[in-house]
């Protein structure tokens, strides 16, 4: 083989590599849209709706931290602690 048919051959295989490249993400884009049309949602409408379900898993992680502090703050007291500090959440 000569130095040009190995240069054309890889610029061949490279330009069929970007081409499906492009055309498998054409098609994913396209069933994504489909997807989201069928369910009646509209890309902004699902980006609104994720927003609401982050800001309910936040405040209830926040809830979840705090309880967490109290339990580790009551696991590391004193044994003389402990007993009133339980006593105090019931």
């Amino acid at each position: 083989m000569h130095e040009g048919e190995v240069i054309f051959i890889l610029f061949l295989g490279s330009l069929l590599g970007v081409t499906a490249t492009l055309v498998i993400q054409w098609y994913g884009r396209r069933k994504v849209r489909a997807a989201l049309q069928q369910d009646g949602l509209t890309p902004s409408r699902q980006t609104e709706l994720l927003a609401n379900e982050n800001e309910a898993m936040r405040g209830q992680m926040l809830r979840l931290e705090d309880r967490l502090s109290v339990m580790e703050r009551i696991a590391t007291d004193a044994s003389l602690n402990l007993g009133r500090e339980i006593e105090r959440l019931r």
